[in-house]
């Protein structure tokens, strides 16, 4: 199972959200681009870059702190906040990103611009990583602000048809709060689609979380807040990524 760093941008520095609340935003690094190298240097194996303001505004803000951040360091990162069309992905692929190897996050385009999306599926399935925000069961969008009327099951059971089988699905309920991660969501899904490649997101706090779910074969896990509140160090990443190997 891959650790996955999460820097979460707003106004160009680093910060934490508590379940998904702008008003909670807590700043934990001022400089984006030397934590990415310190991360990449204590043996992390991929990056996770969201652009917080371009989530909520519905386009690309940190598109230039995003690129700086990936010709800094040589190892994946996948990317999103903001995306809205194949333009959006050209931006990226075009500027140090490779398909395949890095990857742009998708979550709000499927409702807000279903004919936006089919269009990226077609030209970069091979990027696209789906991001799947869940309150509970129900699927939320726009920076998690609005409701979907998709269950988290019956949107990846749609997109699977499609031919996408990466998946990052955080429970909002657990994003920030240190309460461990939705082991029973990540269990169901894990039954009913075993094929896609599932990153777990929220609630991670300690090794022993990782341990679980490391135990359910999941294909990666974020680590945000642990990390800032040095619950998790970089240099247990990188022993746990050792232990593994």
């Amino acid at each position: 199972m891959k650790l996955i760093p999460a820097l979460d941008i707003l106004d160009g520095k680093v910060v934490r959200l508590k379940q998904g609340d702008y008003n909670t935003a807590t700043i934990y690094h001022e400089k984006p681009v030397d934590l990415a190298y310190y991360f990449a240097d204590h043996g992390a194996e991929r990056l996770h870059l969201v652009d917080l303001k371009g989530s909520k505004e519905g386009r690309i803000c940190e598109g230039r702190l995003f690129t700086e951040i990936r010709r800094a360091v040589n190892i994946p990162c996948e990317i999103g906040g903001g995306v809205r069309g194949l333009d959006d992905f050209r931006y990226y692929f075009d500027n140090g990103f490779e398909q395949g190897r890095d990857f742009v996050m998708v979550g709000s385009l499927p409702f807000v611009d279903r004919n936006a999306f089919l269009r990226i599926v077609e030209s970069f399935a091979k990027g696209l990583l789906i991001t799947v925000d869940a309150w509970g069961n129900e699927v939320r969008h726009s920076g998690w602000l609005k409701e979907s009327g998709y269950t988290v099951e019956a949107l990846i059971s749609e997109l699977t048809g499609l031919g996408i089988d990466n998946y990052l699905v955080t429970q909002i309920k657990k994003d920030g709060m240190l309460e461990g991660p939705d082991y029973e969501l990540y269990d169901a899904l894990q039954a009913k689609f075993p094929a896609i490649k599932l990153i777990a997101s929220g609630g991670v706090s300690s090794l022993a979380d990782l341990e679980k779910l490391a135990a359910r074969k999941l294909y990666g896990a974020i680590i945000g807040r642990a990390y800032y509140e040095g619950k998790i160090t970089a240099d247990m990443m990188r022993e746990f990524r050792l232990s593994r190997a």
